[in-house]
């Protein structure tokens, strides 16, 4: 049987606006090394190779009044690579709690 991608899910609001956090959104994605595959809407994406692991993550900004909704999450079929990119990207475009 093939081995299904894992995938690694972590969201969170944030002070900031849409446009901010789809900025960080995709400085995260770069500054991990991979490469921003599409941005649609609400969505960025990117994928590459992080630990020699194929990875790919997709980031969701959407604005809530004064706070913007993130969810990021990561996948590959190497979980501990999945877990990675998630909390590499997710760190990044979230900063701070506020």
């Amino acid at each position: 049987m093939a081995q299904s991608p894992v995938i690694h899910v972590g969201s969170d609001t944030r002070a900031k606006s849409q446009a901010e956090a789809m900025r960080d959104a995709e400085f995260a994605i770069r500054e991990t090394g991979l490469e921003v595959s599409f941005t649609s809407g609400p969505h960025i994406a990117g994928a590459g190779t992080l630990d020699g692991a194929g990875v790919a993550v997709l980031v969701t900004c959407l604005s809530e009044g004064q706070r913007t909704f993130i969810e990021v999450v990561g996948t590959s079929l190497d979980s501990s690579a999945a877990e990675q990119v998630r909390n590499r990207v997710r760190t990044i475009t979230m900063g701070p709690a506020t």
